[in-house]
């Protein structure tokens, strides 16, 4: 293995993960918790001497840090992201030509009717007490998502007032914005999601995404109103600095298939899925319905198909990406083990018998997502994936950035160097009732090269 492109990270903590206050313009309209920060992305497009006649490229985009950092470089960017929530946002966060006085008007409309229609319908602000008792009336205004909505929402992830309020927002964005451009109307949804996720639903992350206590009523109008004005002060903000020329491009594909990409991508900087059991959709399942961006289970199950397998609620019974690293002894060996400490722990539940498919069906849809990547770089490209060791599974480790070397270099990659970025505590492995030992798992930016 050749040296290391750039000095390794020692960090410890999540410190050297958090956003800088500087880089909150743009990246701040809306951002998953788990996204990596944009300074990391500025580190690979200097150690990779990226320039304005580069094209860079994020397969896993989610919400657009690489796609923002390389705009704000001149350096022209393409996404792609198989969740469509993901692939709008990346649309919006890199869409710099809107013009902020038309947005600025926009907003006024929208909150004004809402602002009627919420007053209407009884949703005016009530004591603590009405609040409680109207949350249990549940006095639906005619305001309500479809059964098939409810089905696939989270339950408690969203209690009946600040619904009300959403939806009628919503209606609002969509009837003041139809004689629009569509991406004035993703800019007010993104707007929307952000209130969805920062204030208005009953859960929050830490990372994972976990139920929170009831808000029996929130300012959604409110706080949208701030948040769609900051961003579009920010558009107004780039259009001015002289930012907004690099060209961005979003694709809502699935990575293991990039057929329709275009040719002479320069560099990859990107982070794909972890194999864990982080269900990807759940994090942002309400922001998804709200927009309707996803409806029904067969939505829901479309969306979950196009994703890398990479736990145990996207696995299908028709997958056949595991068959892609057979050849791989080391790989075989992880899931042997996997499921060997299945078998001795007695855990014999439907997600559990999971656990060693998921290992192999994530490193073969990698196999597939490097080889359909290849054609389309330049010669010598070269590419930063930012993956994380792990224990999900029965505490059997998974050297990611290891496994993911061999698996790239069976496709025409070259192992170039693989960075330490942070050390996470992954769990704590109790060996007695009174023994406990906290282990580290390895976060890392493996790099590769196209041979």
């Amino acid at each position: 293995m050749q040296p290391t492109l750039s000095k390794p990270a020692p960090s410890r903590t999540g410190a050297i993960n958090a956003v800088q206050k500087e880089d909150l313009p743009v990246h701040g309209w809306y951002r998953f918790v788990l996204s990596f920060p944009p300074h990391l992305v500025r580190r690979y497009m200097g150690a990779f001497a990226l320039n304005g006649k580069d094209v860079i490229l994020d397969p896993f985009c989610g919400t657009g840090t690489t796609l923002v950092e390389a705009k704000k470089a001149g350096i022209p960017g393409i996404g792609c992201d198989a969740h469509p929530f993901a692939a709008m946002v990346s649309r919006v966060k890199t869409n710099w030509s809107l013009k902020a006085t038309i947005l600025r008007s926009l907003l006024r409309r929208i909150l004004k009717r809402t602002e009627g229609i919420a007053t209407e319908h009884g949703l005016t602000p009530l004591s603590f007490d009405a609040l409680l008792l109207q949350e249990t009336s549940a006095s639906l205004n005619g305001f309500r998502l479809t059964e098939e909505e409810e089905r696939i929402l989270p339950a408690g992830f969203l209690s009946q007032r600040p619904l009300q309020r959403l939806l009628i927002l919503r209606q609002e964005i969509e009837q003041q914005t139809q004689d629009q451009a569509p991406a004035m109307r993703e800019f007010f949804l993104v707007a929307l999601a952000h209130v969805v996720a920062q204030g208005a639903g009953n859960f929050a992350f830490g990372p994972e995404i976990y139920r929170t206590k009831p808000k029996p009523d929130y300012d959604v109008l409110g706080h949208f109103a701030r948040h769609a004005e900051k961003m579009a002060l920010e558009i107004a903000a780039v259009q001015a600095s002289g930012l907004a020329a690099a060209s961005s491009l979003i694709f809502s594909t699935d990575a293991r298939e990039l057929a329709q990409l275009p040719e002479h991508i320069s560099a990859v900087i990107t982070s794909p899925p972890y194999p864990n059991e982080k269900d990807y959709t759940r994090t942002t399942r309400v922001e998804s319905i709200l927009l309707r961006l996803m409806t029904d289970k067969a939505s829901l199950r479309g969306v979950k198909e196009s994703l890398l397998r990479s736990n145990t609620r996207n696995i299908f019974v028709n997958d056949r990406d595991g068959e892609e690293v057979r050849e791989f002894a080391s790989i075989q060996k992880i899931c042997g083990q996997i499921e060997a400490r299945r078998i001795e722990l007695h855990k014999d539940s439907g997600f559990e018998r999971l656990y060693h498919k998921v290992v192999a069906h994530y490193f073969g849809g990698m196999r597939r997502h490097l080889r359909s990547l290849r054609p389309k770089l330049r010669a010598k490209a070269r590419l930063a994936y930012v993956v994380g060791d792990q224990l999900s599974f029965l505490l059997v480790p998974i050297a990611t950035a290891r496994l993911l070397a061999e698996v790239a270099e069976a496709e025409g990659y070259k192992t170039i160097g693989c960075d330490l970025w942070r050390e996470r505590i992954g769990t704590k492995v109790r060996n007695s009732p009174t023994n406990q030992k906290t282990v580290r798992v390895r976060e890392e930016i493996l790099l590769l090269q196209k041979a």
